[in-house]
């Protein structure tokens, strides 16, 4: 996919694709993902200033990084889209774990935009057809000088690549780690995600969640999504007894006495004040 400004273009489906092999799409980006609400610890600092870096400065430049599923690649990639977008370069984004059951000829021409992201690139392991492809992509896009952020879940030496030349590409680029959040950390952007809902949550939810629900960001921040749809919809605050037993009922096996009909229950036109349709994020 490319961007320029609110427009974005690709190919996630390959029916009535152009010229340039590139399928023009209105895409909102939906869930925010901004450098304003990633928290950032020290020991992520270094990485974060060399994503935006790359996302606002013309100089051509290369930064892997390197983290585990949930630990906010995918929110940094995205956040350096939005940046590059509006500062009025061309953006091609190409989440490589879902796109891997297309053709490989999705990514063509995406080596002339300003800015390149390939999200997960580790999914193209193994993948001959798309190994290839994305070696392709990576040396267009080293010709024109264009800037370049890839995210993986190892360093390319960990990678089992087929195609030494991309593995070799790949290394080539500065690599940083992104590290996981501590609990602190991992508190402060609870609350920046509640407040950006305008949720109030206070801190012994904030602690219960922590200590009794899946502690990466993307699982964080989607039960704050069914938090907020639940107490709108029951007009409930945001209690430690309230969040307990949403949980209980989500974690509760099928056939347990209908305890999972606490789930998000089937939105009928005009009876809650507000939706929240956002997907949950990916990492």
């Amino acid at each position: 996919m490319t961007r320029r400004g609110n427009q974005l273009t690709g190919a996630p489906a390959m029916e009535s694709v152009d010229n340039d092999g590139q399928l023009p799409l209105q895409l909102a980006v939906s869930r925010g993902r901004r450098f304003a609400n990633f928290e950032v610890p020290p020991a992520n600092a270094e990485l974060v200033d060399a994503v935006r870096r790359i996302a606002a400065e013309p100089e051509p430049g290369r930064v892997l990084i390197v983290g585990d599923v949930g630990s906010g690649k995918s929110h940094l990639l995205e956040a350096a889209s939005e940046v590059a977008s509006a500062g009025g370069a061309a953006v091609a984004f190409v989440p490589m774990r879902d796109w891997r059951s297309q053709r490989v000829d999705a990514v063509r021409g995406l080596g002339r935009s300003g800015l390149l992201c390939i999200d997960d690139i580790d999914a193209a392991a193994g993948d001959r057809g798309w190994e290839e492809a994305l070696f392709t992509l990576v040396e267009a896009s080293a010709a024109r000088g264009t800037r370049m952020l890839v995210s993986a879940g190892a360093a390319p030496a960990n990678i089992p690549f087929g195609l030494a030349d991309l593995q070799s590409r790949l290394s080539a680029a500065a690599l940083y780690r992104l590290r996981e959040l501590d609990d602190e950390s991992r508190a402060r952007a609870l609350r920046r995600h509640a407040s950006a809902r305008g949720i109030d949550i206070p801190d012994d939810v904030v602690g219960y969640v922590l200590a009794r629900h899946r502690r990466d960001m993307p699982s964080l921040v989607a039960l704050l999504d069914r938090l907020d749809y639940h107490s709108l919809s029951r007009q409930r605050r945001l209690t430690v007894p309230f969040v307990r037993d949403l949980i209980a009922a989500e974690s509760a096996p099928a056939g347990s006495g209908g305890a999972r009909r606490s789930r998000l229950p089937i939105r009928r036109r005009g009876r809650y004040p507000h939706t929240r349709s956002e997907p949950a994020p990916r990492n």
